[in-house]
């Protein structure tokens, strides 16, 4: 039995793992496609002290309460929440040495960010009624991302890397109408309201798994925008926002 044991173990150290593709880091172009979720939010810098500065009563065409029989109103909270969407693209990659990768993925991504406002609405009686409001974004973005991969060396038919970029994209519902018709016929302003383009960098990590017919990557990303998109305007969503930018974590299955 022992001299069994010995002849088998070192037979099956010596066996071979079947290593797929063994000259796709060697072929110039891959394309395929990605799959992901995404969880989009925001980072939002506020005005100075915009808890006790006063909002007159018409900022807030919309609110559940009476302009006439109001002094002002006080914003004493804003929260940014996050709520899960899905990106879909097209995976472009070329070849830059032994271990880096430019990779164009154009893609689609479609998700709802929320802003959750608590305001005070102080009436000419000077009583206080606070109230809780959530706003929902509908956000569809075209993304442009162009990135550097750096691979680590394969071991067998697995691979890690890390990736950073740039990421250009625009807003197709930031110009959604957001106007809606008050009591006396005037159109007024009902939602956050932001700006079309935005520039994001990106930094992520990943996998890639090579098998008989296609490599698959799984990766993990976080997105911060650069710009700030937020359109400053005189009523009670935007005043207390300083700056507004987006940002998003997103989990992918890559197919080349």
């Amino acid at each position: 039995m022992l001299l069994l044991t010995a002849t088998v173990i070192p037979a099956q150290a010596q066996r071979r793992v079947v290593r797929y593709l063994p000259k796709y880091e060697q072929e110039p172009y891959h394309f395929g496609f990605l799959l992901a979720y995404n969880q989009m939010m925001y980072t939002v810098k506020t005005v100075e002290n915009y808890q006790n500065a006063a909002q007159p009563a018409d900022s807030w065409p919309s609110g559940p309460y009476s302009i006439s029989n109001t002094s002002c109103l006080y914003v004493y909270n804003i929260e940014t929440l996050q709520t899960p969407g899905f990106t879909v693209g097209i995976i472009g990659s070329k070849r830059l040495g032994r271990y880096f990768d430019l990779r164009f993925i154009p893609s689609l991504s479609f998700s709802e960010r929320r802003m959750r406002y608590d305001i005070a609405v102080v009436s000419r009686d000077n009583t206080v009624d606070m109230k809780a409001i959530t706003k929902s974004i509908g956000t569809t973005f075209v993304e442009f991302p162009l990135n550097i991969k750096y691979r680590s060396k394969r071991y067998n038919n697995i691979g890690a890397y890390l990736m950073g970029g740039v990421n250009p994209k625009l807003d197709l519902a930031s110009q959604k109408d957001n106007k809606e018709i008050d009591g006396q016929g005037n159109e007024f302003i009902n939602n956050l309201v932001t700006k079309r383009f935005d520039c994001a960098a990106e930094l992520g990590a990943g996998f890639d798994i090579y098998n008989q017919w296609f490599k698959m990557g799984i990766e993990v990303k976080m997105s911060y925008g650069l710009l700030d998109i937020v359109k400053n305007q005189a009523f009670i969503y935007t005043a207390p926002i300083d700056k507004l930018r987006n940002k998003m974590f997103q989990i992918s299955l890559l197919f080349e």
